[in-house]
């Protein structure tokens, strides 16, 4: 009897120290459980964050596609070309430098196919008409300043008439009122200088009514290409320079000295 007390004193002990020991675990198990809970839950939270700028990221990258190829659809169904425009008003007869105009893009339309197309096409030549500004240059409102053509020389010429209306580039008839065809070989004067009522140097009188004289215009040079802008010497004279043939030219400078020149658009 003794010895069975003695053998149940003995278990005693340890089934406490056993099922201290079980509680023990538990509460580390529990403790760890919710230890690798927490660690989930935040890092499940960091990964729903991630997903998240993920797919915004996505969704921002899609709708910068969509408009990407939207705009290239709409440049492709409207086709585009360079023009040039004048950015200021350039006078009449004044050459356009690069200052004036500007590249631009506009849509492809048949009512441009003469306008021009780059500035190096523009920029030098001399304005045909006043160009306003944010005008479309055409081909037909400025054209190259002229080159003499070979075969020919280029002098200044005094003119009596307005040349106000002239723009290089220009090809006029010069005349003469006061010289015949035979005095611009002789360079003698016409009686149209002298008093009425003197002879011709053929000897032939003067037989209108008034014994005045005809003063007809008798060409000197049919075609004179006018090569830059008429100006005003110190006298005041309006001088032009225009090419022509060397023999209208000599012709053309025998006559200035005894008589008035007029240019006649052609």
């Amino acid at each position: 009897m003794m010895t069975f007390f003695h053998s149940l004193m003995d278990r005693r002990p340890h089934s406490s120290l056993r099922t201290s020991t079980a509680s023990e675990g538990r509460t580390a198990r529990t403790t760890r459980l919710q230890r690798d809970r927490h660690g989930s839950t935040a890092a499940s939270l960091e990964a729903r964050r991630s997903n998240a700028r993920l797919h915004r990221f996505l969704a921002a990258l899609c709708a910068g596609l969509t408009v990407f190829a939207t705009l290239q659809c709409v440049r492709a169904a409207i086709a585009t070309q360079p023009i040039v425009v004048a950015v200021r008003n350039v006078a009449k007869g004044t050459a356009i430098t690069r200052e004036d105009v500007e590249l631009r893009e506009a849509p492809s339309d048949g009512s441009l196919s003469n306008a021009f197309h780059t500035l190096d096409d523009a920029v030098g030549l001399i304005a045909q008409v006043g160009i306003g500004a944010h005008d479309v240059l055409m081909s037909g409102m400025a054209r190259a300043s002229p080159v003499v053509p070979q075969g020919h020389t280029s002098i200044e010429v005094r003119l009596a008439s307005v040349a106000g209306g002239l723009i290089p580039g220009d090809k006029v008839t010069l005349s003469s009122a006061t010289m015949t065809d035979a005095e611009m070989q002789s360079g003698t004067p016409n009686v149209a200088d002298m008093p009425n009522g003197t002879e011709t140097p053929s000897g032939m009188a003067n037989d209108m009514p008034d014994g005045g004289v005809d003063a007809q215009l008798h060409t000197i040079c049919a075609e004179a290409l006018l090569t830059g802008k008429p100006a005003k010497d110190a006298q005041g004279n309006t001088i032009a320079v225009f090419a022509m043939p060397p023999n209208e030219a000599a012709v053309v400078l025998r006559v200035q000295e005894y008589s008035a020149v007029i240019a006649t658009i052609n």
